[in-house]
């Protein structure tokens, strides 16, 4: 009988724990994501929509026109869909839909159908029941059931649609989602507004469809619809602040318990119950403060996060339950002996930041969860600490990712200017397109910091990116409401290119700092460099006191946001295989790639280049790599200033038609060898600084030595310097006591004026130790340099110069290089080269005198003009020559790359061009490559997007000799040079200014030692 009754008891106590639980879970909210329902998208393209009257929030669905199907509700159901899941756009699975799928031909704009059937179960009886769309482009006319239930042109942004009154629960509803897509934009420029009708709009990418995840929402009539974790300089303390809404025509009184535990082990940490009211409609947010005395702080080395659980209950009913997700952390700015720096968690730190445009593969905007976590492994993997969402509005997914793993964000809302000339209309059309334009952008701002305003990661909003515009009055009041609904943030009003003043400058500096309404006109300097120098080049680095990113701006935040973009192609060859693992004709850039891998691998292999490349993505990695190293570099400049505040590389991703300057492609692969850059992101290493890495045998190169140091060493040391030689032997060594000062002095100089002067060509290593006085090697560093031993043996014995400028003479008469001047008719040589000369025998003989020279076994070495002894030689029918291409340069890009051969004895072979050829590969040089179709190609190169390979060196067999075209500027080696005068903060070419362009650059030996290689 005991046993019994025990038994008995327990179930009647598990009976009355599941009513309790049942009736309880009817109370909370109900969230079913619809995303990946079986959608179907269905094209409408004669609709009209070029004239609509636009409406911007609130809007009242009963007041605006309502916009059927084109020939009815039943033409969704008869017309040709494609099935889909969400995200999505038009252009995943209809970019070419005109039969043209090249460049931006393909897109679609207009309207286009989004549909489903979506079951409300019986369990959301009685609630407030709404669809929740995280975000759409550009316009979304909502129908449930054939009704017109929401509309939003915030794109972007979430919003949500009440449609309580139009669904029938227990039963399956029709959801039709009609898009319109008018405009927009595929590259980085949000400047430039794009009109719809008479209205000027929001500019952003040219993708339409539902950009981000849809979910049927279910809550009770008196919920919480907001929850704001606010971080504060006590980093163990945040104020949780909680928004309720009561739908009900009586006030709410009842409790919010309020809970905290740790993300990762479920962990309660704190807990407490508090009395609410609420009256009908939206209630003031109510703030709770909330202190953690141990808490794991967050950061990007330990990002530790923590759930905060908030409970609405009346009585013993719970009315809802809503979480967020944190983390205990403080970014500020400090100044410290009157230098202003970043902190995070009262710890100095310098962001290294790279510039994200918003492109991804297949659907064109919205990243799905795993490319999401891709784009933050990938940053960690390169070393750095910060993303930018870059003229475009971020994805919840990736700060969840960034939150998660470790990594900061600086965000803009993406075309937030307008045109200065019309903040103030002068007529009623004017006034037409800034009220709503000022209503819509405000709106989208506003929407993105209540989304994004809780993440751990999220720590700068700035406004505009190159506003060329003063702040005007409206640019002000936007920020401070802004700043009222996240105050814990900074929040700037620009990132710019120009000249900037010193002291008071509001288009630069303007900038909010946290819990402030104070406007600071300085301590903020942000200029870019947007434009590379296309390679790493000696003139990078002249001395402690001269080094590109080189300041003393102390008194000022110095944020370099955009700078040295050198393009570089994709990763063609896994992009191909990702194409092909889903299908060829889905994704808006699928065509592109699959041509553009098709011309590289037909170039290798019909070139005999496989030996030294063998296959696509041993190139393209390679080509990857010389913006590697160049930012890899330039990151180590500016944590060896010290001064510096943060570095944004231009930039992140690349696409198929633009900023091909990205660390990573569309498919967030790395473009080039990880390392390359992570190396001089570590937090503590010895960086040796060479003033020039390529020059000649028994050249003299000047090292100094650096400590990069975040890890606060301190003290006295010895640095132990070696130089090893191609062949391992080590040929240099000193040891050198030091004083490192540690604290936050994170960068600073060990040691200056070391001369070394390498005795064997080839590449020769210079490493360096930090060693303790108990002889513990406390951080190393290491550099490689070039030497070239000039060598002139088995050159042509008998060689003619035809050049007007004497420039090849005059570097032949220094190197004693014999030789006659050539005028016309047949040479008396038996190498020939041109220089500045054009052809002399113009008519049109297929032979002339000088193709029967070459025809008798002579040589012709044409290394200037290339273009019009090309095109004259294929007037002869001596070469196929189609033209030259000018290769792109900065955020298009262009690259050379040589297999192994003889013409390049003594050079670096089976590589593609980096730092070892800048005196061809940077952007100041003629940079051309030839369509040239017969001959060996030697050297090729490729031009930004374009899905050809072109030949920078060919030997053109002819007869018994030879035509050697050199496209390569070889002239440039052996002569002075104009240094291009670009004024101060000219951001695109910027990098113009850095080169050393004398004839006695020491790096010239490499061009110098190619042109002698062509005359044997």
């Amino acid at each position: 009988m005991r046993k019994d009754f025990i038994m008995f008891k327990n179930v009647a106590v598990l009976l009355i724990f599941s009513v309790v639980a049942i009736t309880s879970a009817q109370n909370k909210r109900i969230v079913q994501d619809i995303s990946n329902n079986n959608w179907k998208l269905w094209l409408d393209p004669m609709a009209q929509w070029q004239n609509d009257v636009l409406f911007t929030p609130p809007v009242d669905v009963k007041k605006i026109p309502v916009n059927i199907p084109r020939g009815g509700w039943q033409a969704l159901q008869k017309g040709e869909s494609k099935a889909v899941h969400l995200p999505a756009t038009v252009e995943e699975f209809h970019w070419g839909w005109n039969k043209n799928a090249f460049g931006v031909s393909g897109n679609y704009l207009g309207i286009s159908w989004f549909t489903t059937e979506v079951k409300v179960p019986l369990s959301m009886k009685g609630k407030r029941i709404v669809l929740h769309f995280e975000s759409v482009r550009f316009r979304a006319e909502v129908f449930v059931n054939e009704k017109l239930a929401g509309y939003d042109l915030i794109n972007g942004t979430p919003f949500d649609v009440d449609i309580t009154d139009y669904v029938t629960v227990g039963k399956s509803n029709a959801v039709a989602v009609r898009i319109t897509d008018p405009n927009g934009n595929f590259d980085w420029r949000d400047s430039s507004n794009y009109m719809w009708g008479d209205y000027r709009t929001n500019p952003t990418h040219g993708f339409g469809g539902i950009t981000g995840k849809v979910s049927l929402v279910a809550t009770d009539h008196v919920f919480i619809n907001d929850i704001f974790i606010k971080n504060k300089p006590d980093v163990n303390e945040i104020d949780a602040e909680i928004s309720l809404t009561n739908n009900t025509s009586a006030a709410f009184k009842g409790n919010v318990l309020l809970e905290v535990r740790e993300k990762k082990s479920g962990k309660p940490v704190w807990e407490k119950s508090f009395p609410v009211e609420a009256v009908t409609g939206d209630n003031t947010p109510l703030s709770f403060s909330i202190k953690i005395d141990n808490a794991n702080l967050w950061d990007v080395d330990h990002p530790n996060l923590y759930v905060f659980k908030a409970s609405l209950k009346n009585d013993k009913e719970v009315k809802d339950v809503a979480e967020k997700k944190f983390g205990f952390r403080w970014f500020e700015v400090k100044e410290v002996n009157g230098d202003k720096q970043f902190y995070l968690n009262n710890k100095r730190i310098v962001v290294r930041t790279a510039i994200s445009w918003g492109f991804w593969p297949i659907n064109g905007i919205a990243p799905s969860d795993e490319l999401a976590k891709k784009q933050i492994s990938d940053a960690k993997a390169v070393g750095l600490n910060m993303l930018n969402f870059h003229r475009t509005i971020g994805q919840t997914n990736v700060l969840d990712y960034a939150d998660e793993m470790g990594l900061l964000y600086y965000q803009e809302p993406g075309g937030n200017q307008y045109p200065a000339n019309q903040f103030n209309p002068k007529n009623e059309l004017e006034k037409k397109q800034s009220d709503f334009y000022f209503a819509a952008r405000d709106e989208k701002f506003f929407r993105m910091i209540k989304r994004d305003r809780s993440h751990p990661s999220l720590v700068i909003y700035n406004m505009h990116n190159e506003r060329g515009a003063e702040p005007q009055k409206k640019d002000s009041l936007q920020m401070l409401a802004g700043h009222k609904l996240d105050p814990t943030r900074i929040m700037t009003y620009n990132s710019s290119n120009g000249p900037i003043k010193t002291g008071i400058d509001p288009r630069f500096k303007l900038h909010l700092l946290p819990y402030s309404n104070r406007f600071y006109n300085c301590g903020w300097f942000d200029q870019h460099h947007a434009g590379g120098p296309g390679v790493y080049h000696d003139n990078l680095y002249s001395n402690p006191k001269k080094y590109a990113k080189f300041t003393d701006n102390k008194e000022e935040i110095v944020y370099y946001g955009e700078e040295g973009a050198i393009g570089t192609p994709p990763r063609l060859q896994l992009i191909r295989d990702e194409i092909l693992k889903k299908s060829k004709n889905i994704g808006w850039e699928s065509d592109d790639y699959l041509k553009w891998y098709d011309a590289y691998d037909t170039f290798l292999k019909k070139n005999d280049f496989q030996k030294s490349f063998p296959n696509v993505d041993s190139l393209t990695r390679q080509m990857g790599n010389v913006s590697f190293y160049y930012q890899g570099r330039t990151i180590e400049n500016v944590r060896i200033n010290n001064t510096i505040d943060g570095y944004a590389v231009n930039g992140w991703e690349s696409m198929k038609l633009e900023n091909h300057s990205g660390i990573v492609d569309n498919y967030r692969n790395l473009k080039g060898d990880a390392d390359l850059i992570a190396r001089y992101n570590k937090p503590l290493y010895v960086a040796v600084k060479l003033t020039n890495k390529v020059l000649s045998v028994k050249d003299t190169t000047v090292v100094d030595f650096f400590i990069v140091n975040e890890k606060d060493i301190k003290g006295a040391f010895d640095l132990k310097v070696k130089a090893t030689n191609n062949k391992k032997e080590t040929v240099w060594t000193k040891t050198i006591p030091v004083t490192v000062t540690g604290g936050t002095t994170y960068g600073e100089l060990l040691s200056a004026k070391n001369n070394f002067a390498p005795e064997t060509e080839g590449y020769t290593m210079i490493t360096a130790e930090l060693v303790s006085k108990d002889n513990r090697v406390i951080a190393t560093g290491a550099d490689e340099l070039f030497a070239v031993k000039l060598n002139k043996e088995k050159i042509a014995s008998n060689i003619m110069v035809a050049d007007t400028t004497g420039i090849v003479g005059k570097y032949f008469d220094s190197e004693k290089i014999n030789f006659k001047n050539y005028k016309s008719g047949n040479p008396s040589g038996n190498c020939l080269v041109i220089g500045d000369f054009k052809p002399q025998q113009t008519g049109n003989p297929l032979v002339t005198d000088l193709l029967e020279w070459v025809n008798n076994g002579n040589t012709i070495v044409v290394i200037n003009d290339i273009d019009i002894w090309a095109t004259y030689f294929a007037k002869k029918e001596a070469a196929d020559y189609r033209g030259f291409k000018t290769l792109g340069t900065s955020w298009y890009g262009g690259n050379y790359f040589v297999k192994e051969t003889k013409w390049f004895d003594g050079l670096p072979q089976s590589c593609v061009f980096n730092w070892e050829y800048q005196c061809f590969a940077t952007y100041n040089k003629n940079r051309v490559g030839l369509r040239m179709f017969n001959g060996e190609t030697v050297v090729g190169c490729v031009s930004d997007h374009k899905q050809e390979v072109y030949s920078a060196l060919t030997v053109m067999p002819h007869g018994h000799g030879k035509i050697i075209f050199c496209a390569l500027d070889v002239f440039s080696c052996i002569k002075e040079n104009e240094l291009l005068k670009k004024a101060e903060g000219d951001g695109e070419n910027a990098s113009m200014k850095t080169f050393n362009v004398s004839a006695k650059n020491k790096a010239n030996i490499i061009g110098q030692q190619l042109l002698l290689n062509l005359l044997k």
